[in-house]
């Protein structure tokens, strides 16, 4: 990321897309509903099947405060992601930021432990309802160990918050099914290409 400051691509990284006018997919939003108490809602689906804009207008029509944040290569990278996650989380309270150990020390720790702790430290810093968007994980390398740490950090979301996730991908073959994704948070959304082609808007 070259000379960059945190802060700047933090910034870039957590810009919510602008949707203007797009029309409100009700039967979708009613799927990432999902069952009471669920936390994690997974939209999969080709390139231009308007999987960030079914995201954003999601998290608009339901009045979430939102945390977005646009995954890209560099999140393979434990550390990177948990840096510039951190850094946005900012946005949250006006706060410092969610600081964990450096990449060095990464290397030393139960990553999943740490997944948990973070995203602990970070839904308590945001006001319900609230909803942090990973958009476009098909980015990261199903063997990136960043999935591993979203498998065990993602499910500490509390009531009235959640996480969505959009991706190019059906979840990862380390999490081969959706029933194993649906463990995460016990009752989440799994949303598949499937499910989108049959549903109209």
């Amino acid at each position: 990321m070259g000379d960059l400051k945190p802060q700047s691509v933090a910034f870039a990284k957590t810009t919510r897309p602008a949707i203007g006018s797009a029309m409100p997919r009700e039967r979708l939003f009613a799927r990432l509903d999902g069952a009471p108490g669920r936390t994690v809602a997974w939209i999969s689906g080709p390139p231009g099947a308007g999987k960030t804009t079914l995201a954003a207008s999601y998290v608009d029509a339901r009045r979430y405060r939102c945390l977005w944040y646009q995954v890209d290569a560099d999140d393979a990278d434990v550390a990177t992601f948990f840096h510039y996650l951190g850094h946005a989380a900012r946005k949250l309270d006006d706060a410092a930021p969610v600081e964990l150990p450096g990449a060095a020390a990464l290397r030393d720790v139960d990553l999943a432990s740490l997944a948990r702790n973070f995203f602990r430290r970070l839904f308590a810093r945001a006001k319900a309802p609230f909803a942090l968007v990973l958009d476009n994980l098909h980015e990261v390398p199903a063997e990136s160990a960043l999935h591993a740490a979203l498998e065990a950090g993602l499910g500490q979301g509390p009531k009235n918050c959640c996480v969505i996730v959009t991706s190019r991908n059906e979840p990862p073959a380390t999490r081969a099914s959706p029933a194993r994704w649906c463990a995460w948070a016990g009752s989440s959304c799994a949303w598949s290409r499937r499910n989108w082609r049959r549903s109209p808007s």
